[in-house]
């Protein structure tokens, strides 16, 4: 997993300028209000890319590549202005350890069906395993 701090891309006696992606195919863009203690996500997506950055607070990030059998699962930390990307296929979610603040661009609109439709819910990565042909 790579964990990228965003900064200034210019600064100057008026202010800064933030680039947060360059050339990305993104569809949608989301506001993320957790509170301290709070778990979201604890998923995965067959299609969709998707990059989380911490825009206020703290949050532990869970990981796992599901296409590789024997993959572990991951756990880092991510401060204000970090981002990583989620590729297909990477389960995720994250816990709020302040109340945090995040931004989440897609490559797939939210829209209820498309969004819902490529949206697997997994309650436990430690015990969870992709089944045979589930990556088509």
């Amino acid at each position: 997993m790579d964990i990228k701090t965003i900064r200034p891309a210019y600064e100057d006696e008026r202010g800064s300028i933030w680039d947060f992606l360059t050339n990305e195919n993104i569809q949608h863009v989301g506001y993320l209000k957790t509170i301290k203690g709070s778990i979201r996500g604890k998923h995965f997506h067959k299609e969709q890319n998707q990059y989380t950055m911490v825009f206020h607070g703290k949050i532990k990030l869970v990981t796992k590549n599901l296409l590789e059998k024997d993959a572990p699962k991951e756990e880092v930390i991510l401060n204000k202005m970090d981002i990583v990307f989620h590729p297909a296929f990477h389960y995720h979610s994250i816990e709020a350890l302040e109340d945090s603040e995040c931004l989440i661009f897609t490559s797939k609109a939210r829209t209820q069906s498309s969004y819902e439709d490529d949206t697997f819910r997994v309650e436990d990565i430690d015990h969870f395993e992709l089944k045979k042909g589930a990556n088509n």
